[in-house]
């Protein structure tokens, strides 16, 4: 049973109510003294408290997604996760066979009724990619819009836009079950909104149990070349995408609203574009980054967007900022990082009046970030 399924959120709702109906039940026959009604007593208590405690927390799990598997809560409890060994480069000719493994996931098709018609709906697949300069290994969700099977579009390059989660998160239950991305982007791309794109949904967890804030880590994995290299081309090897920058843009919440920033000011030869919803923008270290940059000042320094902006120059980028004005802990980063933006950088925002740092507000972004996208990429 998932750790998010409503299954196992309603087999311990039913245990609590049940605990409680037992301590109620029960309290009355303990009354009176006894060792063995008085060691009772504080055990039947601490059992209801238990379950109340862990009801709660699988609720409040299952709405924020911080831990979308048992396998990234084990990991973030002490459990260690191992990172393949780093493959040696392959010849160019090579490349896009070695970097991604590719198949239709057919219960996902938005707006499906009865038998799917990508034409119709789109499709969505799921990739397997190998980084070929990494040796890190990721899945991906791609959701290919209607247009990609139509004949008028079958010699067009598709504008590509990766969307990155938070940390740790769950790629299907984050962008698609709880974001609803593809129904998104089906929606408005039928009423003329917006371009037909590629959508690629990611997560940055790349080692379990640590948010490596999609940085090169010292002597750890390098996650910043993964996004940056070793997925578009797996994506271009995979799909008809644009040959251009112009046609590349890079969209995340909270952690990966950094990371697509980040990826966006430190590789513009790849990514015209990048959306950041309720994103920090400075180097953050903490209990799940671990020593991320190695006790370097100057690594994280150069991992400090806010720290670029003022000290080198400007990116020729355009970046999205989605915050709230109240409610939104990283409001103050994104102020300082927009405040320091100047040209070539190019920055638009979206404001919420109020929103807290969690799913419900990052949904609101969605829509306007996939419509700002649409605006800013360009297909061949």
């Amino acid at each position: 049973m998932e750790l998010t399924s409503w299954g196992l959120l309603g087999l311990l709702t039913a245990g609590t109510a049940g605990c409680l109906a037992a301590t109620v039940w029960v309290w009355p026959r303990l009354a009176g003294r006894g060792a063995v009604r008085t060691a009772l007593r504080p055990v039947l208590l601490l059992g209801t408290q238990v379950a109340v405690v862990l009801t709660l927390l699988t609720g409040v799990n299952s709405y924020y997604l911080f831990y979308g598997t048992w396998k990234d809560l084990l990991s973030a409890a002490g459990g260690k996760a191992q990172q393949k060994p780093q493959a040696r480069p392959p010849a160019r000719a090579d490349v896009a066979a070695s970097q991604v493994e590719r198949k239709v996931v057919a219960d996902l098709a938005p707006g499906r009724k009865g038998k799917a018609d990508p034409a119709v709906n789109g499709q969505v697949e799921h990739l397997q990619i190998h980084g070929v300069r990494t040796g890190i290994e990721s899945e991906a969700y791609v959701y290919l819009p209607p247009q990609y099977f139509q004949p008028r579009y079958a010699a067009k390059r598709l504008p590509v836009a990766l969307f990155i989660a938070g940390y740790p998160a769950a790629d299907r239950l984050t962008w698609i079950d709880k974001g609803h991305l593809p129904e998104e982007a089906l929606a408005m791309g039928g009423s003329g909104q917006i371009q037909p794109m590629i959508y690629v949904m990611m997560r940055p967890t790349v080692q379990d149990g640590w948010d490596t804030e999609c940085a090169d880590v010292p002597g750890g994995p390098k996650v910043q070349t993964f996004f940056a290299q070793d997925v578009p081309e797996a994506i271009a090897g995979a799909y008809r995408a644009p040959l251009s920058r112009k046609g590349w843009g890079v969209a995340g919440y909270s952690t990966g609203g950094f990371c697509a920033t980040k990826l966006a000011m430190l590789h513009s030869d790849r990514f015209a574009a990048a959306a950041s919803m309720a994103g920090h923008f400075h180097a953050l270290l903490d209990t799940t980054t671990r020593d991320l940059y190695s006790g370097s000042k100057e690594i994280r320094r150069d991992n400090n967007l806010i720290w670029r902006l003022k000290n080198l120059p400007q990116p020729p980028i355009s970046v999205l900022v989605g915050s709230a004005l109240v409610g939104e802990k990283t409001y103050p980063s994104a102020q300082k990082f927009m405040a320091a933006a100047r040209p070539p950088l190019q920055v638009d925002k979206v404001l919420l009046p109020t929103g807290g740092h969690n799913f419900k507000t990052f949904r609101k972004y969605i829509p306007p970030t996939i419509k700002w996208l649409s605006a800013h990429l360009q297909g061949e």
